[in-house]
């Protein structure tokens, strides 16, 4: 199930106080005022078919020098930070700053007052300004600066081995289709096997991915080594390359944490078995700091094909009246970072969330961030339902609540449209003028669900935040293919599933039965013929959208 985080959110918090005290050494992060219209506007030129750029992308030292702060404006952000006695690193994307020095530093330069909390899991000292409060900038900086995130964390202790590890309940709806590939102890669950859903969806006829990489973010946890190793072993993965990009303030592993990093492994391997090259993006659970595993990312040295994203936030709580000068920061400097790996040729592909039309679960429609950045692919959820031959006989929209209690984990996908991004050009002919989402849906349904292994225990999962990274890898797949033949990769896709959803229609399967419903008190948003908000523009039929690829620019 996608993971949606209302902050830090672990036992044992220690009382609240100010940090003057030692004046430890913190880090807050400094967007800076840089050309990100015009960029924008780069962004979704380099994805629409019939542009001169479509699919000419640039390298991020390029993007940097082109969208990223002036000479000018880092010049003078240095100068007025190192007034302040404070260090400054401008970021590789050229979007936002680094500024590190003493909270004593900060107290003073900023008039602020900075607080330190312990959190017993991860073990973590964090560091933020309470409420809402804001830095108060020096003149010299406000032209130069868009917002600041005022938080920062760093590792303190090992973590604890704790899982938080949910049991599945028996299936309703079962897998009537026939097992393929995989060990007795993932097969007696009776979920879907990987190489089944792979079939279904045409992305065996690409291939296996041998060229291609995916990167996921995962916030605050770990895969286990050992359950990576076991999952190999069950459906006979080759040798694969892996790395770990640790995030600002991380000295140690993250340790074990939810299913996530687990679910998000199995389906990228799943559906794209020979995958070249992993890449473990790590961010702090603490939702405004998200942004800093992209920029990882995007600052390696080799950049992935794709990047999934399952962790989710309410939008209203984050952008809106629930949040504060930080949230809004953060949100902002994700959007820039995804913008500016789209420009390099990363596709990014965020979990719509399993609350329906809710935004949490609560009373209130909305939409969970980041899959609600036009930036990103928001992929929703369905129920695919096979025959005996592993073809799809039918898929619906995902909702599991009528065999699976909310509270017991069901859910169902999520849609509706954003509060706070304006609609996208690609979206220009669905009514409304906000992001709409998903853009696409993919298997979700715990029914007959994913076989994951957790600390060593095979075990049923679904939700949305498998559906993303199996589009993040199909996509991969995809790209892979398209590398053999000396073409370049996709990258950022929204431009061209919606036009071809128009003018080539018959390479999405269209989901027209189903709602999202999740709470009474919200209207479910009901799959039609077309686009709708309960399933995006349906499922890609990948075999088909490879051969209705237009050229580059």
């Amino acid at each position: 199930m996608v993971a949606v985080l209302a902050g830090l959110l672990a036992p044992g918090v220690t009382a609240a106080s100010g940090a003057s005290t030692g004046s430890p050494t913190i880090t807050f992060y400094f967007g800076l005022k840089r050309p990100e219209n015009r960029a924008a506007a780069a962004f979704f030129a380099v994805q629409r078919p019939g542009s001169p750029t479509y699919r000419r992308f640039l390298s991020p030292a390029t993007i940097s020098r082109r969208y990223g702060a002036s000479p000018a404006t880092r010049r003078a952000f240095l100068r007025g930070i190192a007034r302040l006695g404070l260090r400054a690193r401008i970021d590789p994307s050229g979007a936002f700053a680094r500024v590190t020095g003493t909270v004593s530093r900060f107290d003073s330069g900023f008039g602020v007052r900075v607080t330190q909390e312990f959190f017993n899991s991860p073990n973590l000292e964090a560091y933020f300004l309470p409420g809402k409060s804001r830095l108060h900038l020096p003149r010299s900086l406000r032209p130069l600066v868009t917002g600041v995130v005022t938080s920062f964390n760093h590792s303190q202790a090992a973590p604890p081995g704790e899982s938080t590890a949910r049991a599945a309940s028996a299936a309703k709806p079962r897998n009537r289709g026939t097992w393929i590939h995989g060990c007795r102890a993932a097969r007696a669950l009776r979920t879907y096997s990987y190489a089944q859903v792979r079939k279904a969806y045409g992305i065996d006829a690409l291939g296996g991915g041998g060229g291609g990489s995916v990167a996921i973010l995962n916030a605050g946890e770990d895969a286990s080594s050992r359950d990576i190793a076991a999952n190999a072993r069950c459906f006979g993965y080759p040798r694969l390359r892996t790395r770990t990009l640790r995030t600002s303030g991380q000295t140690m592993p993250f340790g074990p944490g939810s299913f996530e990093p687990q679910e998000d492994l199995a389906l990228v391997r799943g559906m794209a078995p020979r995958l070249r090259s992993l890449t473990f993006a790590k961010a702090w659970e603490n939702p405004p700091l998200w942004f800093l595993g992209a920029a990882q990312v995007l600052a390696a040295p080799h950049l992935p094909d794709t990047f999934s994203i399952s962790y989710g936030q309410c939008e209203r709580d984050f952008r809106g009246p629930g949040g504060d000068p930080t949230t809004r920061a953060s949100a902002d400097l994700m959007d820039s970072i995804l913008l500016r790996l789209g420009l390099a040729g990363v596709g990014t592909f965020a979990s719509a969330g399993d609350f329906g039309s809710t935004c949490d679960g609560e009373g209130f429609p909305g939409v969970t961030w980041p899959a609600s950045s036009p930036y990103v692919t928001a992929v929703g959820g369905s129920r695919l339902i096979l025959n005996r031959a592993n073809q799809r006989a039918n898929e619906v929209v995902w909702n599991d609540l009528r065999w699976l209690p909310a509270a017991q984990g069901g859910g169902a996908g999520g849609g509706g449209f954003s509060s706070f991004s304006a609609k996208p050009p690609y979206q220009r002919a669905i009514a409304g003028n906000r992001r709409a989402e998903p853009d696409i849906s993919a298997n979700a349904s715990n029914f007959p669900g994913w076989p994951v292994v957790l600390d060593g225990n095979w075990e049923v999962d679904g939700g949305t935040s498998a559906a993303a990274p199996l589009m993040a890898s199909a996509f991969a797949v995809l790209d892979s293919d398209l590398r053999a033949r000396h073409r370049p990769p996709l990258g950022p896709v929204n431009g061209l599933l919606y036009l071809l959803h128009a003018w080539a229609p018959q390479t999405f399967y269209d989901i027209v039965s189903g709602v999202n419903g999740y709470s009474r008190r919200v209207p479910a948003r009901r799959a039609h013929r077309g686009y709708d908000l309960a399933s995006g523009l349906g499922v890609p039929r990948f075999q088909r959208l490879l051969g209705a690829l237009s050229p580059p620019g």
